[in-house]
């Protein structure tokens, strides 16, 4: 093995090490792993992807769109990124175009939901024990 993939792999080891301790932190601060929810109470967009791609693995195509109708797409996305930046396969700019108006699609989506599901509908409701909340009910 080089050194240069004995330095990319203590890189990454490093990088793990670095998000597990984050959401070590997070979740004492704010029993959770989303970091926008927890610290803000308000869910983020991608709230409710990993239930949306499991209800999809699962065959629950109903379900998926309920919870987060853009994250497969963004999923997708992502992973074509990764085979085009990582594996040197197809269109670097292509897939640069579609991660990005995956992700604007995404947003868009976040703020149409928000304005018919905040805050009565899950995944889109309101997290009360969230850090911002908190503090607020400290300062009464």
């Amino acid at each position: 093995m080089s050194t240069k993939d004995k330095k990319n792999q203590l890189y990454i080891l490093f990088l793990l090490a670095c998000f597990g301790i984050y959401c070590v932190i997070l979740y004492a601060l704010t029993g959770g792993l989303c970091a926008f929810r927890g610290l803000l109470g308000i869910p983020c967009p991608g709230c409710g992807g990993s239930r949306a791609l499991l209800s999809l693995a699962k065959g629950n195509i109903k379900q998926c769109i309920e919870l987060n109708p853009a994250a497969p797409f963004v999923f997708l996305c992502i992973l074509n990124e990764i085979r085009v930046t990582y594996m040197k396969k197809g269109n670097k700019k292509l897939a640069g175009i579609l991660l990005s108006a995956s992700i604007i699609g995404s947003l868009i989506l976040y703020v149409v939901r928000m304005k018919l599901y905040f805050p009565y509908r899950e995944p889109y409701v309101f997290y009360p024990n969230s850090l911002l909340m908190r503090i607020l009910e400290s300062l009464h």
